[in-house]
C-alpha cells in the first residue's frame, strides 16, 4: 500500500512537472508569435505609409515629367511643326511663322518655369531656342551639339543630371536633357528637339515629403541615382541595382509596381521602398532604418514579458493546488466514467470519499448498478415503438378498393354472365393473399408489380378498358429481383391516381409507370405519372404533409399518400420517400425515392 502511494505521488509529481514545462512553453510561444505579429504589423505599416506618401510625390512628378513628354511628342507630330523640322528649308519666312505657334505652345505650359532650353533643330541646321536660359547659350556648332547626350536617340530619354553643356560658362547650372530625333522616311535627313529640364522639376513637389524618422531619400533615373536632401540632388556611384545586400521582401503593397527590399541585419537593418513614376527608369525610393522599429517593439515587449511571466509563475502554483484538491480526484471520477462508457457497470470503492467528490462517487456507482436494465428496457421500448407506429401505418392503408371491387362484381353479376368475373376474383384472391403477409415488410420490385397487376386487372374491367397501365421503361431488369420495396407502396399510389386524378376529369386516361437510376447516386427512381385533372402546387406539398384527424376521416387520398411516404421513411431513412410535380389539367407525377441494391443489402 505505501508503495502504490508513492508510485502515485511520483505521478503526480511528473504531472505537475509536465503541466509547467507545457505552461512555459505554451506561454513563450504565445509571446514569440505576438512579437512576430507585431513586428510584421509595424514593418507593413512602415511600408504603407511610405508607400502612399512616395505616391503622392510620384503622382506630381509624373504630371510635369508627363507634360515635357507631350512637348517633345507635339513637336514630332505636328504637322506643321514636323514639316518644318524635315523639309530642310533654310528660309527664315517660314520660321518666322512657326515662331507663333511655338511661342503659344510653350507659353501655355504648367512646366515652362521649368524649362530652361527648349532648342528645335531642323534638317537644315536652322535653329529655335526658347526658355530661361536661352539668351545665355553658346554659339551652337555640330561640335557643340554633339556633346547633348542622346541627341542623336530616336527616343525621348529622361537618363541623367549633368551641367548645362551649352552653358557660357563653368558656373552652368544642372539640368536634365531630354531629346528626340525625328527622321524623314527614306532620307537622311534628320531633326532634333532638344529640352533641358531644371531639376526643380523634380525637387519642388517633394518641398512637403517628410521621410520618417532616420529615413532617406533618393531620386533613381536610368543606370543613376540621387540623393534628395532639400533643394539638392547629389548623384551617387551606381543604382539600387547597386545595393548588393538589398533582398527582395514580399509585401502586401497598394501598388503591385512597388518594390520593397530589406538591407542589413539587427539594429542595422533597413526598409527599401521603390515607386515608379512612369513609362521611364525613373523612381523615387525611401530608406527607412529599422532601428525605431525596434525601439518601440522593446518598448512593448518588455511589459509583454514580465505579464506572461507573471501569469505564467501564478497559473503553475494554481495548477498545483487544484490537482491537490481537485485535479486527482477527478482524473479518477473521469476514468470510471470512462469505463462505464466501455460497457464495465461495476462498482468502484475507490471513488467514495468522505467529501463532496466522494458522495459524486458514490451516486456514479449507485448509477452504474441500473444503467444495464436501463438501457435494454429502453431498447425493447422503442423497438416496440417503432414496430407499432409500423403496423399503425401499415393498417392504415387504404380499404376502399376492397368495398369498390366487391361493389364492382356484384354490378356486373347483375347485369351478365361476364367471364372477366373470375378474373376479377382471381385478382382480388391474390391481393388478399398478399395483405395477410403482414410479417413481409419489404418485397422484390417484381412482387409489387404482380400486386399491382392484380389491382389494375380489377380496375379495368370496373372503367371499361378507358384507363391503362404502361410499364413505359425499366432502366435495368435486374432491379426487378435485386431491388426492395415496402409491400403495398405502388397500388395506393395507382388508385389516388385513378380516383382522384382520371375519374374527375370525366374521359379515358392513362397511368405510366417508368424506373431508372439516379446517377448521381445510384438510388432507384419510380415515377408514376397519370394525365388526370392535377394539383396545384398547394395541394401537392399539402399530400405529403400528416393530416388531422378530419382529413382522415373525411379523405383518404392525403392519409394513403402520406402512409405510403412515412413508411418509405421509417424503411430507409429520411433521405427516401415520395416527391410530387403536378400542373392543374395537365396531370401529376409521383417519384418514389428508394435506395440502389447495393445500399440495401
Amino acid at each position: 500500500m505505501d508503495k502504490l502511494k508513492f508510485r502515485r505521488s511520483g505521478i503526480q509529481a511528473r504531472v505537475l512537472a509536465l503541466t509547467m514545462f507545457f505552461t512555459l512553453g505554451a506561454s513563450l510561444v504565445i509571446a514569440a508569435s505576438n512579437m512576430h505579429q507585431m513586428t510584421a504589423e509595424w514593418e507593413r505599416t512602415t511600408i504603407l505609409n511610405a508607400e502612399y506618401a512616395l505616391q503622392t510625390a510620384a503622382s506630381a512628378i509624373r504630371r510635369d515629367v508627363d507634360e515635357i513628354d507631350d512637348l517633345a511628342g507635339w513637336c514630332a507630330y505636328n504637322p506643321g511643326m514636323r514639316t518644318y523640322l524635315l523639309t530642310g528649308d533654310t528660309a527664315s519666312n517660314q520660321a518666322l511663322s512657326m515662331y507663333p505657334t511655338l511661342t503659344a505652345k510653350f507659353n501655355s505650359m504648367r512646366t515652362m518655369a521649368y524649362i530652361q532650353r527648349f532648342l528645335l533643330i531642323n534638317a537644315s541646321g536652322r535653329q529655335i531656342m526658347f526658355g530661361t536660359a536661352a539668351t545665355s547659350a553658346v554659339t551652337l556648332t555640330p561640335d557643340i551639339l554633339q556633346r547633348i547626350p542622346g541627341y542623336d536617340s530616336p527616343n525621348t530619354g529622361w537618363d541623367c543630371i549633368l551641367r548645362d553643356p551649352l552653358a557660357l560658362n563653368s558656373q552652368a547650372a544642372n539640368t536634365i536633357p531630354v531629346t528626340h530625333t525625328l527622321t524623314l522616311p527614306g532620307t537622311d535627313r534628320t531633326a532634333h528637339v532638344c529640352i533641358f529640364v531644371s531639376p526643380s522639376l523634380i525637387l519642388s513637389p517633394l518641398r512637403s515629403f517628410t521621410p520618417a524618422d532616420g529615413g532617406q531619400l533618393y531620386w533613381e533615373m536610368g543606370e543613376n541615382l540621387y540623393t534628395i536632401n532639400g533643394s539638392l540632388l547629389s548623384a551617387l556611384n551606381g543604382s539600387i541595382a547597386d545595393f548588393d545586400d538589398a533582398v527582395p521582401l514580399d509585401s502586401n503593397t497598394l501598388d503591385p509596381n512597388t518594390e520593397v527590399y530589406t538591407r542589413g541585419s539587427g539594429s542595422s537593418a533597413q526598409l527599401v521602398v521603390r515607386y515608379p513614376i512612369g513609362i521611364h527608369e525613373l523612381y523615387l525610393i525611401e530608406v527607412l532604418p529599422n532601428g525605431p522599429t525596434q525601439r518601440q517593439i522593446t518598448f512593448v515587449s518588455v511589459p509583454l514579458l514580465i505579464s506572461l511571466t507573471a501569469i505564467l509563475l501564478l497559473g503553475c502554483s494554481l495548477a498545483f493546488l487544484l490537482h491537490r484538491m481537485i485535479a486527482h480526484p477527478i482524473s479518477a471520477l473521469q476514468s470510471r466514467i470512462e469505463k462505464i462508457s466501455g460497457g464495465d457497470f461495476s462498482a468502484d470503492p475507490d471513488i467514495e470519499w468522505d467529501n463532496e467528490l466522494g458522495d459524486i462517487g458514490r451516486g456514479i456507482n449507485s448509477m452504474s448498478a441500473g444503467v444495464t436494465a436501463l438501457m435494454e428496457h429502453r431498447l425493447e421500448d422503442e423497438k416496440q415503438k417503432q414496430d407499432l407506429e409500423y403496423r399503425m401505418l401499415q393498417n392504415q392503408i387504404n380499404p376502399h378498393f376492397i368495398y369498390n371491387t366487391l361493389n364492382s362484381i356484384k354490378w356486373m353479376a347483375t347485369i351478365q354472365h361476364a367471364p372477366g368475373i373470375a378474373e376479377m376474383v382471381m385478382a382480388l384472391s391474390r391481393l388478399l393473399k398478399s395483405i395477410s403477409k403482414s410479417n413481409e415488410r419489404l418485397v422484390p420490385l417484381y412482387e409489387e408489380f404482380a400486386l399491382l397487376n392484380d389491382y389494375f386487372t380489377i380496375q379495368q374491367y370496373r372503367y371499361g378498358g378507358t384507363i391503362t397501365l404502361d410499364v413505359s421503361y425499366i432502366e435495368d431488369e435486374s432491379l426487378n429481383h435485386s431491388c426492395l420495396i415496402p409491400r403495398f407502396t405502388l397500388q395506393p399510389l395507382v388508385e389516388n391516381a385513378i380516383f382522384h386524378g382520371i375519374e374527375p376529369k370525366g374521359s379515358a386516361g392513362e397511368v405510366t409507370l417508368r424506373v431508372e437510376r439516379d446517377t448521381a447516386n445510384g438510388d432507384v427512381l419510380i415515377h408514376l405519372t397519370d394525365d388526370g385533372v392535377g394539383m396545384t402546387p398547394e395541394q401537392a406539398a399539402k399530400a405529403l404533409q400528416e393530416p388531422g384527424p378530419e382529413e382522415a376521416a373525411a379523405k383518404y387520398r392525403h392519409v394513403g399518400m402520406w402512409n405510403v411516404h412515412k413508411r418509405l421513411q421509417y424503411s430507409f431513412g429520411e433521405a427516401y420517400g415520395l416527391s410530387i410535380e403536378s400542373e392543374p389539367d395537365i396531370g401529376t407525377t409521383v417519384t418514389i425515392r428508394l435506395p440502389g441494391p447495393d445500399s440495401q443489402k
